[in-house]
C-alpha cells in the first residue's frame, strides 16, 4: 500500500496502525493538500459482506458527530475491492500506547484526558449512538494533549428503544461490560462501565483483570468485583477511585445514570472537600423485596420429625383409656411373632435389592463432540456429567489457543463418575520470546524479524520525532520476551526522525553567525552570493525557507549572503561630432565680398589648441568637428575671422555630452 494513491486522491505515506479489521495509514491529500488517515479494510475481508457492512456503519456512525474529541470523517469510498473510511489525522500516540510508556499517568492530567472522552462520549450519547468498544487503543493524544475518540466500528445508531445484542459480544474483553460479556442488554450505561475501566488502567498502569482465555477475563467481569485502585496507587485521591467503583458496578442500576453525571463528578474530583470522602459502597437491596420468595411444596418436610410438625385439631378426639386398659394376651404374642416374620422377610429383601444399588456407581458417556471446543466449555459439560477434570496444556500447530485438542479416556468412552478426565488444551503453535531491536537501524530490525519467521506484511513502520538517530527503532510491540507466535504476530516499529522545529529568520545576520545556527540544529547550508544596496557585505539577504517555517535536522536551507553594493564600472571616452558655423552676412555674400576664416579645437587626444580648418569663404558654412572628451574632461572649438575670434568659445563637457 506504501505508495499508492487511493482514487487519485490519497497518496499513502506510512503505516501508522490496524486492527483486525482494517489497517490505518497516514497519506497526503492531493487536491486539499493535507495530511489525513486512512482506513483501509483487510484484503481477506473485501468480500465478506457482514465485515464490509459493519466497516461502513463505522463511518455513518461517526460522521453524524461533530466534537471537537471525535475525530472527524472527512470522506467514504470503495475502489475495485478496496473498501476505505479517510478521516482526521492525529499526530501523536494512542491512550494505549502512552500508559505503557509511563504507566500511572498524573492524576491532573487523567481528570483532563477523562474529562475531553467523556465529553465525547456524553455528545455521541444525544446523538443515540452508543461505542460499544471504548478501550485506550480507540483514544488518540494529540501532542498537544488534546483526546480524541475514534473507532466507532461496532457502535450502532439507536432508536427510542436500547440496544439488544445476543449473538456477539463484539467490545475487547478487557473493557467489555457484565451486560456485554453474557450478551445482554447493552445500551448508555455499558460505555460508562468502559470509562471505568478506562480510567482504572490511567490510574494504576494496568486492567483490573486478566486471565488465559477471553472467557476467562469475561467470567471475572461478571462475577469479580474491579480491585480497590487505591491498593495499586496509595495517593488516588479516595474521590477518584469513587468514579471508578460506581462506574464499574455490576449492576448497570447503581451505576452513573449518565456519562454527563460521571463528567460532573469528574470536575470536582479534585476539590479538597472530596479528596478524602467516605469510600463508595453498592447500597444493600432489601432482600424481602427484591429475592424471589422459593414456592415451598407441601411434601418439602415429608421426612421431618413428626414430633416438631404435628398440630392438634379440635376435632382430634383421645382414644378411648378404658379400651387400652383391656388389652388380651394371646394377641400381644400373635403380634410380636409376625412383626419378628415381616422383620426377618424385610432384611431379606433388603439385602438382595436395597444394598446394590447402594454400592452401584453410575456410568456417563464422555461426549464425542469435545475436540476443538473451548476449555471452559468441555470443562463446563464434563463437571456437569459428574466426572473431574485435570488441565495440561501443549503446542499445536493447527487447533487454536484455548480449545481442547484431546482427552484421556477418549471421548466416546463410557466412564465412572467421578472419574478424572485430563483434557490437552492447546496453547497454539510453538512461542518464542519477542527478541529486542529497538536502538537498531530500522533495515536491520526489519531483516532480523524476517529472518526469525516473522511475516514481511506483518511488520508494521510508525515514526515519533525523537533527538535519537534518525532511523533508529525506539519503540516496538509486542514488548521484547513477550511469548509470540512469529508467523501470526503483527509487529510495529517506531522509529525515530528529526524533531520538527520552527526555523529562525536569518534575515540581516552575520555570515559566522549563520553558519553557527545552522550546523547546531543540524541543517544543511547552501550559500549563494549577490549585490545589494541596501544590505552590508556578508550579511543574509533572504532565505528559503523562509523564517519560521517548520523544518527538521538534515533540511537543506538556502541562505543568499550580501556582496555590498554593485561596482560602477569605468566611464568610456566619448568620441563625438561637434558642429561650428562660420557665417557671412547676406549683403556680404550679394556683394560676392569674402574673408578668411580659421576654426581650432582641443579634446582629450590634444591638450592644446589645434587648427581644425583654415580657408577662405563668401558663404555662411557649417563645419564638422570630430573630438574625443575623457570622463571629467571637455573640448574647446573656437573660430576666428580675418584673424580676430568670432564670438565665444564653444565648451563641450563630458557629462553633458554624455547625457545628450
Amino acid at each position: 500500500m506504501i505508495g499508492k494513491r487511493i482514487n487519485g486522491r490519497y497518496q499513502i505515506l506510512e503505516t501508522i496502525g490496524g486492527g483486525g479489521m482494517a489497517n490505518v495509514y497516514k497519506a497526503h491529500d492531493a487536491i486539499l493538500n493535507r495530511t489525513v488517515a486512512v482506513k483501509v479494510l483487510r484484503p481477506q475481508f473485501s468480500d465478506d459482506e457482514e465485515f464490509i457492512r459493519r466497516f461502513r456503519r463505522e463511518a455513518q456512525a461517526a460522521t453524524s458527530l461533530s466534537h471537537p474529541n471525535v475525530v472527524n470523517i472527512y470522506d467514504v469510498g470503495e475502489e475495485a475491492d478496496l473498501y476505505y473510511i479517510v478521516m482526521e489525522y492525529v499526530a501523536g500516540l494512542t491512550l494505549k500506547q502512552l500508559i505503557q510508556q509511563r504507566g500511572s499517568l498524573p492524576i491532573s492530567e487523567i481528570i483532563g484526558i477523562m474529562s475531553q472522552i467523556s465529553s465525547a462520549i456524553a455528545h455521541a450519547h444525544a446523538n443515540h449512538i452508543v461505542h460499544r468498544d471504548i478501550k485506550p487503543h480507540n483514544i488518540l493524544i494529540s501532542e498537544s494533549g488534546e483526546a480524541k475518540v475514534t473507532d466507532f466500528g461496532i457502535a450502532r445508531a439507536m432508536t427510542s428503544a436500547t440496544i439488544t445484542h445476543t449473538n456477539s459480544v463484539m467490545g475487547s474483553v478487557h473493557y467489555l461490560s457484565p451486560e456485554q460479556a453474557r450478551g445482554g442488554l447493552v445500551n448508555e450505561k455499558s460505555d460508562i462501565y468502559s470509562l471505568g475501566i478506562v480510567l482504572y488502567e490511567m490510574v494504576t498502569g494496568r486492567v483490573p483483570f486478566s486471565g488465559d482465555t477471553a472467557v476467562s477475563i469475561a467470567i471475572k467481569h461478571l462475577q469479580t468485583e474491579v480491585p480497590s485502585p487505591r491498593k495499586t496507587n496509595p495517593t488516588l485521591p479516595q474521590s477518584v477511585e469513587n468514579i471508578i467503583l460506581k462506574a464499574t458496578a455490576k449492576d448497570p442500576f447503581h451505576r452513573y445514570t449518565s456519562v454527563r453525571e460521571l463528567e460532573e463528578d469528574l470536575h470536582t474530583a479534585l476539590d479538597p472537600r472530596r479528596i478524602n470522602e467516605e469510600k463508595f459502597v453498592i447500597p444493600d437491596d432489601n432482600e424481602d423485596v427484591t429475592k424471589a420468595i422459593p414456592i415451598i411444596k407441601e411434601d418439602l418436610f415429608a421426612d421431618d420429625n413428626l414430633e416438631q410438625t404435628k398440630i392438634k385439631t379440635q376435632n382430634e378426639q383421645k382414644p378411648n383409656q378404658s379400651d387400652e386398659d383391656k388389652p388380651k394376651k394371646k394377641r400381644k404374642w400373635v403380634m410380636i411373632t409376625f412383626i419378628t416374620f415381616f422383620l426377618l422377610v424385610g432384611s431379606v429383601i433388603a439385602a438382595f435389592a436395597i444394598i446394590p444399588k447402594l454400592l452401584h456407581v453410575d456410568e456417563v458417556l464422555i461426549p464425542a463432540d469435545l475436540i476443538g471446543m473451548e476449555y471452559d466449555e468441555v470443562f463446563e459439560t464434563l463437571t456437569t456429567l459428574g466426572l473431574l477434570v485435570e488441565r495440561e496444556d501443549q503446542n499445536h500447530g493447527e487447533i487454536p489457543e484455548g480449545h481442547v485438542i484431546s482427552t484421556n479416556p477418549e471421548a466416546g468412552r463410557t466412564v465412572k463418575v467421578n472419574t478424572t478426565i485430563t483434557v490437552f488444551v492447546s496453547e497454539g503453535k510453538p512461542k518464542i520470546e519477542m527478541v529486542d531491536v529497538t536502538s537498531l537501524d530500522k533495515e536491520i530490525a526489519r531483516k532480523t524479524l524476517i529472518r526469525l519467521g516473522f511475516k514481511e506484511e506483518n511488520i508494521q513502520e510508525a515514526t515519533e520525532e525523537s533527538d535519537i538517530e534518525e532511523d533508529k527503532v525506539i519503540r516496538q510491540t509486542p514488548l521484547p520476551d513477550e511469548l509470540i507466535v512469529p508467523e501470526e504476530t503483527i509487529v510495529t516499529l517506531t522509529y525515530s526522525i528529526p524533531k520538527w522545529f520552527s526555523l529562525q529568520n536569518l534575515t540581516g545576520l552575520p555570515s559566522e553567525e549563520v553558519r553557527d545556527y545552522l550546523t547546531k540544529h543540524g541543517l544543511i547550508m547552501k550559500s549563494h552570493y549577490e549585490f545589494s544596496d541596501h544590505v552590508p557585505e556578508g550579511r543574509v539577504i533572504e532565505q528559503s525557507p523562509p523564517g519560521f517555517r517548520l523544518v527538521q535536522k538534515g533540511t537543506e536551507v538556502i541562505v543568499v549572503f550580501s556582496k555590498g553594493p554593485e561596482p560602477q564600472p569605468e566611464p568610456e571616452p566619448i568620441s563625438t561630432i561637434v558642429n561650428k558655423e562660420a557665417p557671412v552676412s547676406p549683403e556680404d555674400q550679394l556683394a560676392n565680398i569674402g574673408y578668411p576664416i580659421k576654426i581650432t579645437y582641443r579634446d582629450s587626444l590634444n591638450k592644446e589648441h589645434v587648427v581644425f580648418i583654415e580657408e577662405f569663404i563668401q558663404k555662411t558654412k557649417i563645419y564638422d568637428i570630430p573630438v574625443t572628451i575623457n570622463p571629467g574632461d571637455y573640448a574647446e572649438v573656437i573660430l576666428y575671422i580675418e584673424g580676430e575670434q568670432y564670438g565665444n568659445t564653444d565648451i563641450y563637457r563630458y557629462d553633458d555630452v554624455k547625457e545628450n
